[in-house]
């Protein structure tokens, strides 16, 4: 049999070349991914709240009252009688004083003054009678005069010695250092056996906390601007007026405060007025030095969507939100925002009650994208998210 070429099988060529193809095409053809997920995103649905017209002020407490214990005499510290960081009353004795030396200046002190009355008594004796000799005739003028003097010394002398009893018992008195309020009281500067006299500085320092003072300052126009409203003094202004304190660690403080004081001139250098506000501390959680935020409020104000502080986004054309519209959308919402209320801020416009705004997985997302919205609850003091079954708890 004679073996047959390919070329002359004019057919078979074109029909090897199609299968290869097809199988070639079949290989290199990619599968279809399934269509993605929409991303999961949290959102919350704003409400409206009563706003009221308010300021934010950074602010630093202060004692209501503060007295350095300092020596009034030379002595050495003998006995300390307090815990540093106590509480403290009114009249304790808190220094003790070595003694030994006033006493002894007190105890010649009133003996001085028992001979000054033993001797002004008989100087008087001796002017009385030399007056009653004097009226017979038998004591010259000269004489009387000099009784008269004597007397007039011995009274003097007298006085003298008083004084100095006086002043040797208040020594005393200081050898005892006493507390001169209810308080807190500070570190001890030194230690017993130092020698301290009133040169010496602060022994220690006992503060008054309960209340205790908020001061800030505010400039020239805002301090104008109250003026014109409240034209009053501050203490009655304070009644038209909510205060209150976020604490350094974001927590609101439990109690209200009142304005008690502004400043009569202004700061040349800052261009400021310092006003001051004060706070009940009875739980003493409140220190001189903390730097607060002070808020104030007008006692009404308006209707208003708070949105969260940290849904709110900037570009060059404003602050905006993104929201999940009816068909599960991300779209973009430009808001005009008011005053910060705790963690939320008012919208003066752009958004509406009910509005789904995102609040987590923002970076996943974009005008347009379809998402998976999860309804959270937000606390809008301290900003925290909670699912919908955590809230109800």
């Amino acid at each position: 049999m004679v073996p047959v070429k390919l070329s002359q099988r004019p057919g078979w060529l074109p029909v090897f070349c199609l299968i290869v193809m097809a199988f070639l095409s079949a290989c290199s053809e990619p599968e279809q991914s399934a269509p993605a997920e929409p991303a999961s995103v949290s959102v919350i649905a704003v409400e409206e709240a009563e706003v009221r017209p308010g300021r934010q002020f950074v602010a630093r407490t202060e004692a209501s009252a503060t007295a350095d214990l300092t020596a009034r005499i030379e002595a050495e510290i003998q006995e300390v009688l307090f815990q540093e960081g106590a509480r403290v009353e009114k009249g304790d004795v808190l220094v003790r004083l070595e003694d030994t030396t006033v006493k002894a200046n007190l105890d010649q002190a009133e003996a001085e003054l028992a001979a000054a009355r033993a001797e002004l008594e008989s100087a008087r004796k001796n002017l009385r009678r030399g007056e009653e000799v004097a009226s017979k005739g038998f004591l010259s003028d000269a004489d009387l005069d000099q009784l008269k003097d004597r007397f007039s010394a011995a009274e003097g002398r007298l006085k003298t010695a008083k004084a100095a009893v006086d002043k040797a018992s208040t020594n005393l008195d200081y050898a005892e250092i006493k507390a001169p309020f209810d308080g807190w009281i500070g570190k001890l500067n030194f230690d017993v056996g130092a020698v301290v006299k009133p040169v010496s500085g602060p022994i220690a320092e006992v503060l008054v906390t309960d209340p205790i003072y908020v001061q800030f300052e505010v400039n020239e126009a805002d301090y104008v601007a109250f003026r014109r409203t409240y034209r009053t003094s501050p203490q009655v202004a304070s009644d038209q007026l909510d205060l209150a304190l976020t604490l350094p660690d974001g927590e609101t403080y439990p109690y209200d405060g009142t304005l008690d004081f502004a400043d009569v001139r202004t700061e040349g250098n800052t261009g400021t007025v310092a006003i001051r506000a004060v706070f009940p501390n009875p739980d003493a959680l409140l220190l001189p030095g903390l730097y607060v935020t002070l808020r104030i409020e007008g006692q009404s104000g308006a209707m208003q969507v708070l949105v969260p502080q940290m849904a709110l986004q900037e570009t060059l054309e404003g602050k905006f939100v993104l929201v999940v519209n009816e068909d599960q959308e991300v779209a973009q919402r430009f808001v005009q925002v008011g005053a910060p209320k705790g963690a939320m801020v008012a919208v003066e416009a752009g958004l509406d009650a009910g509005d789904q705004v995102i609040v987590e997985g923002l970076q996943k997302v974009r005008t347009g994208t379809k998402v998976s919205p999860v309804q959270k609850q937000i606390d809008t003091q301290t900003g925290a998210l909670m699912d919908q079954e955590e809230a109800a708890q």
